[in-house]
């Protein structure tokens, strides 16, 4: 059934033209699975309309419907409850559904990333154009990008965004290339290649994919590391890393892969994931208080001091940093997970573990006014927008500005 006061919501919410009340209202509205395909419908025709002559193609408009709709059909599970012994008010706060945001914050901001967003007029259905997205917060800072330092066995430091392949003349068989953010390794027939290990390393505000000596493939995130041979060799591949790496792995059941993940804060109890050939995303930040292990496809033993689980496609394993006393294994989206290698941003959690996302992209210091630590959001963005877009989206939802000065950017809490 069709709601003219919910299309009414929802373009003026679009234009942020909404009272805090009206706001609530919406998010109500949207709520009830009977207003699902009005809702859908309302974003179909707000990417696809466009008289100016600037609108996206077909195909465009095509991948972000789909992507918007189809992320809506998977429910977000939550970890274990809390135990007896943790008090009530310990409890993090509940955070809206993902398909809200996903359906509403997520296609404006998505729309924001072709230059700027249009809207409909609700009674002549006419296109009003929106001027161009401009940062409001001060400086602007643009989006990370490839970028690596390649640290050679022998202490030698490179950095990838310069050197050539000829700069690797004493380990054949590799290559480097530019465009596409990538460092490969062949194969080398007898003796040519010895054996030596090698160390990856992202900057914050980079990104980096190394395809390794047996053609399994690794992407590093930002403030990532991974430390691998130049050649595998024996009955293991054994690869070491810090920060976060989606890996695709080649099957080779006669040599299992191992991904030791380094844990600082305990010596001697790093985990260990053993792969036979899988797609898997690991995030193991120093700044994080959990290492989480998510499965695309595939299986995967998660060893960490004595205990080890083993998950199936969709499961992630979360380890309290510096702890082994428990691995907690539940289903998740797992396209959320790895939004980051699809160049996206997909945030469903507090502020400040989104801000801990957005400061090692942007390479950005953050700094709080007020407190924020009951500030839940959700919604997804290019990582390709400079920074003042991806904080636009997030204002969208209310309750929170923002400002940039010298590479640090403050949050302040509007509802205190």
């Amino acid at each position: 059934m069709h709601s003219p006061r919910l299309e009414d919501l929802f373009l003026r919410y679009c234009e942020k033209n909404v009272t805090e009340a009206e706001r609530e209202e919406l998010m109500t509205l949207l709520l009830l699975e009977e207003n699902r395909e009005q809702i859908n419908g309302l974003i179909d025709q707000l990417i696809r309309s466009d008289q100016s002559g600037n609108g996206l193609s077909q195909e465009t408009a095509d991948d972000i419907l789909n992507s918007i709709f189809t992320a809506t059909a998977q429910p977000q599970a939550n970890f274990a409850p809390a135990t007896d012994n943790e008090e009530e008010d310990n409890v993090a706060p509940p955070v809206r559904p993902l398909w809200i945001f996903r359906l509403v914050a997520a296609s404006v901001a998505l729309l924001l990333m072709y230059g700027g967003y249009r809207w409909i007029n609700k009674k002549d259905q006419q296109i009003m154009p929106v001027a161009e997205l401009v940062s409001v917060y001060g400086e602007d800072i643009r989006a990370g990008g490839n970028k690596a330092i390649l640290t050679l066995a022998d202490g030698q430091t490179l950095d990838l965004a310069t050197i050539t392949s000829e700069n690797l003349a004493g380990q054949p068989g590799t290559t480097i290339d530019k465009t596409k953010g990538q460092i490969s390794y062949s194969n080398v027939p007898g003796n040519a290649r010895a054996i030596a290990y090698n160390v990856l390393k992202t900057p914050l505000g980079g990104q980096y994919k190394v395809v390794l000596p047996d053609g399994s493939r690794a992407w590093l995130n930002a403030g990532s590391s991974l430390k691998y041979p130049t050649a595998f060799a024996g009955k293991d591949r054994n690869v070491e890393m810090t920060g976060e790496v989606y890996f695709e792995i080649e099957p080779n059941k006669k040599m299992p892969f191992h991904v030791r993940v380094l844990d600082k804060y305990v010596d001697g109890k790093d985990m260990e994931i053993t792969v036979l050939g899988t797609h898997f995303n690991i995030s193991s930040y120093s700044d994080e208080p959990t290492i989480q292990t998510t499965l695309l496809e595939g299986s995967v033993r998660v060893e960490k001091g004595n205990v080890t689980k083993v998950l199936s496609p969709g499961q992630q394993a979360r380890v309290e940093a510096g702890l082994a006393k428990d691995i907690a294994v539940k289903m998740v989206d797992t396209e959320s997970v790895v939004a980051w290698k699809e160049g996206r941003f997909e945030f469903n959690g507090n502020i400040k573990e989104i801000m801990r996302q957005i400061s090692r992209w942007y390479d950005l210091d953050v700094y709080y006014e007020g407190n924020v630590d009951k500030k839940a959001f959700a919604g997804t963005i290019s990582r390709k927008n400079n920074v003042s877009e991806v904080l636009k989206m997030l204002e969208l939802t209310g309750g929170i500005q923002f400002r940039i000065e010298e590479r640090k950017i403050t949050v302040r809490n509007t509802d205190q």
